[in-house]
């Protein structure tokens, strides 16, 4: 990743003793795909040194105590979005709840994210980011335990309006946590960005993969409550935890910002526009299939839920174990985007396969629904995972300064994207399958892809030019 200007000298230290032999900021970094290294000018203050030196193979103690505090909490955020899905709907149906007010407890949850995620850039920046990644997940812990809570509130109309609130102050919460933790990414793991993208991305899937289940079973130990109130007191505990032993990273100081010439810049490259599609598509296509998915299997295949959630958990899977791959593949390679279009490819052959599309003439198998949904998972993190660094390497080539702020900035658009993919599918899918049914949706849902993919090969195309 090119690095071109130095952290702002004012910005907040960590101390003596952790700046003498953990230093925050880098004096040189990787250009995005090569193992080349440039160095800053001979300005460069003692905090401006490499946290890992070039080729070093490792990473030093302070980047380790902030992987392992972005891991664990990227389990439990990943959990929390999963945790209720067995048995809310349940619940909120025996309660005279309707299926679009239960639909919109969940999607209320994207949507307050997409409102948030610009903010928690400048908020990171006022009041440290590690501080307020950490106040993010204990705010998602508090209103997780009062979730569970909820339960005791009377009737459907008080019961689900406190769902609601409780939901969105979870999403805030997660907003913060999200944001925060690709600043971090971009700002303290310069040579390894896609690598540790792809670390946290895989803790969240087994969170997502495993929250379902834990919930399902906590709900039947004993009831409604017990779920929330366990995973709330997991955040509140790590939030605790990590507020001790996390490294701080640095505050940005308060002089002003030229938001207008930031954006300008960044909406100027090709490259950004194009990963904002790529980040958007994959969760828009994720969402979508998972939305819609369950009637289908259910009543086409004979694919109970239950079942269903075994071949979720096998789909993830198959990304934890692919997205280092492909994190390895993206720092390694001078043009990433051949490997990429060639990965949407795979995704777009493997969405026509779930249904399977009408026109491919294949009879709807319950291997055909597997093999489809493994290999999207396994093959869109592979144009997904690389999204960041790129937008990173792109920004910074624009002219904007390599500093906390351009990392925030950059953060917080990636992390909107993802979360407007995440209210536009459910949407999408359910007007497309109510008009057409679930196999012409996913024939959609692979032109959509296609149309990335011819995008990606584009650039794969302009980059071996240059």
């Amino acid at each position: 990743m090119t690095f071109s200007a130095n952290m702002n000298s004012s910005s907040e230290s960590l101390g003596a003793n952790d700046a003498a032999t953990d230093p925050l900021a880098r004096d040189s970094a990787p250009v995005h795909g090569s193992a080349k290294w440039h160095k800053r000018s001979s300005s460069t203050s003692a905090e401006d040194t490499p946290l890992v030196p070039p080729d070093s193979g490792g990473y030093s103690t302070r980047q380790r105590r902030l992987l392992v505090g972005m891991s664990v909490v990227s389990v439990l955020n990943g959990s929390l979005m999963a945790l209720m899905i067995p048995f809310f709907p349940v619940e909120a149906s025996r309660r005279g709840v309707s299926q679009t007010a239960i639909s919109g407890v969940f999607s209320c949850f994207a949507l307050t994210q997409v409102v948030l995620y610009p903010l928690v850039g400048p908020l990171a920046l006022r009041f440290g980011v590690t501080r307020l990644y950490n106040a993010g997940i204990a705010v998602a812990g508090v209103s997780t335990v009062a979730f569970g809570l909820i339960f005791y509130i009377p009737g459907s109309t008080g019961f689900i309006a406190a769902c609601f609130v409780a939901r969105m102050v979870e999403a805030a919460g997660t907003a913060a946590v999200s944001a925060c933790s690709f600043t971090i990414i971009g700002n303290q793991f310069a040579e390894r960005t896609s690598s540790v993208v792809a670390m946290v991305s895989a803790a969240q899937s087994v969170g997502l993969s495993v929250a379902p289940a834990v919930g399902g079973g906590l709900y039947a130990a004993a009831g409604f409550g017990l779920p929330f109130y366990v995973l709330g007191a997991a955040m509140i505990v790590t939030a605790l935890i990590n507020a001790q032993f996390m490294p701080a990273v640095v505050k940005q100081d308060d002089a002003p910002v030229n938001l207008l010439r930031t954006v300008r810049l960044f909406i100027g490259s090709y490259e950004n526009w194009l990963c904002m599609v790529i980040v958007f598509s994959y969760t828009l296509a994720f969402v979508t299939f998972a939305s819609c998915a369950a009637p289908y299997a259910d009543a086409v295949l004979g694919i109970t839920p239950a079942t269903l959630g075994l071949y979720f958990t096998v789909a993830a899977g198959s990304y934890v174990v692919t997205s280092f791959l492909w994190a390895w593949l993206a720092e390694r390679a001078a043009n990433p985007y051949p490997v990429m279009a060639l990965c949407v490819l795979i995704v777009v052959g493997s969405q026509l396969l779930i249904p399977p599309a009408p026109w491919l003439g294949l009879q709807p198998r319950w291997w055909l629904f597997g093999l489809g949904m493994t290999l999207q998972e396994a093959f869109y993190g592979g144009a997904y995972i690389p999204c960041f660094q790129l937008m990173m390497a792109a920004t910074l080539r624009t002219g904007l300064p390599d500093d906390l702020r351009t990392h925030a900035f950059i953060s917080g658009v990636y992390w909107s994207m993802y979360s407007l993919g995440t209210v536009v599918g459910p949407l999408v899918g359910g007007v497309l399958v109510d008009a057409f049914g679930f196999p012409l949706m996913m024939t959609v849902m692979a032109g959509e892809t296609l149309l990335v993919m011819l995008l990606t090969t584009a650039q794969a195309v302009v980059r071996a030019c240059h």
